[in-house]
């Protein structure tokens, strides 16, 4: 009689061991390793950033500004997300905007023809979007190098070709209309200063995300992927789950990131998610520095603004848009996120030592 109440016992035990091993496994992935050594420059650094960012539209009334900020922001999402599949896994994927118009096109769906809340539409958006990487991943991530940006470009492709001829379920060419306001709790993100902070809000969140990740073991098995498959898969790392993972991740990213573009343009349209869209995401990360989480962010503000301003001159726009980035490609070949993360770095560094020049000659 006293064993039944004793294995009861050990199957709550056990449902509670996996309630807890979830939670526990993502803090695991993402934890920085206590090991590393970090300098205390980068927090300060950081905080200095998220308040540029924070009082930026204070200083800048116009609803404009507002406005391209606010594509920064998204762009900048869908940049990061690349960023660890191509700088820090050294994985090519030419099909990003794919997962981009997935995500938004489950939340107009899901919001316009379903009646669900903007908010519970975006988590749909996500697990839709890192559901089809991981189905197209184990497939194509056997693949390596030109072959592997071949086979992403042929899914983005094929992702437009399927959204254009499902015209009962996406609309097809003219798109679906009518997406409503992103909303929390009856919280409406009806201004472009409410979306302001509502998109560099979830950027600074997975701005941390992303820094604690590429810190953390599965950062360095990255890195080790990157550098050499083969070289990591001698000394233990399972190079095809990795790889996997973070495919999915970026996967994600770029759903999010999709679903929040759908609630503030109110529509999704399939020429907005095909390769004009993949290049600029992808010189972002090249132009901000590959293999850094600050460049990504610097790639995305900085295009986003050059081809706003460029958009005024619709003749000549091409060209100058073409000479501009091959300068930059030029005087700044590691990305201007690592230049410019290195020249802060050095003026913190100067300061620091000039204040204990002037310390002890006092």
């Amino acid at each position: 009689m006293s064993s039944q109440p004793a294995k009861g016992a050990q199957k709550e035990f056990r449902k509670r061991d996996l309630f807890y091993l979830v939670p526990l496994w993502v803090l695991s992935l993402i934890a920085p390793d206590p090991y590393l050594y970090h300098k205390k420059e980068f927090k300060r650094k950081d905080l200095y950033y998220l308040g540029a960012i924070g009082l930026a539209p204070l200083t800048w009334s116009d609803p404009h500004f507002h406005h391209v900020m606010v594509l920064a922001g998204i762009y900048a999402i869908l940049a990061l997300g690349l960023s660890l599949f191509m700088g820090y896994a050294g994985q090519i994927s030419l099909g990003h905007a794919a997962f981009f118009g997935i995500g938004a096109y489950t939340t107009a769906i899901l919001t316009t023809r379903h009646g669900f809340s903007p908010f519970v539409a975006l988590w749909a958006s996500v697990l839709s979007a890192s559901a089809v990487a991981y189905l197209i991943g184990r497939p194509i991530l056997k693949l390596k190098g030109y072959f592997l940006a071949l086979a992403t470009l042929g899914f983005g492709e094929i992702f437009l070709v399927m959204v254009r001829e499902s015209t009962d379920l996406t609309g097809g060419v003219i798109g679906i209309f009518g997406i409503p306001w992103f909303s929390v709790a009856g919280f409406s993100f009806d201004t472009y200063l409410k979306q302001y902070y509502l998109i560099w809000g979830v950027v600074a969140g997975l701005f941390i995300f992303s820094k604690n990740l590429v810190r953390s073991k599965l950062g360095r098995a990255l890195l080790a992927v990157a550098a050499s498959e083969d070289a990591a898969s001698s000394v233990g790392i399972n190079v095809p789950r990795i790889k996997l993972e973070i495919f999915v991740l970026g996967a994600a990213f770029a759903g999010l990131a999709g679903s929040l573009f759908a609630c503030i343009m109110s529509t999704a349209n399939p020429e907005t998610f095909g390769l004009g869209v993949t290049v600029p995401i992808v010189m972002m990360v090249i132009l901000g520095g590959m293999g850094t989480i600050y460049g990504p962010v610097a790639g995305a503000i900085l295009l986003t603004w050059l081809m706003d301003i460029l958009s005024r001159y619709q003749e000549y726009s091409l060209p100058i848009y073409s000479i501009i980035l091959i300068l930059l490609l030029i005087f700044f070949p590691d990305g201007i996120g690592t230049r410019l993360n290195v020249r802060i770095l050095y003026l913190i560094g100067y300061w620091a030592k000039k204040r204990k020049r002037d310390e002890g000659k006092l």
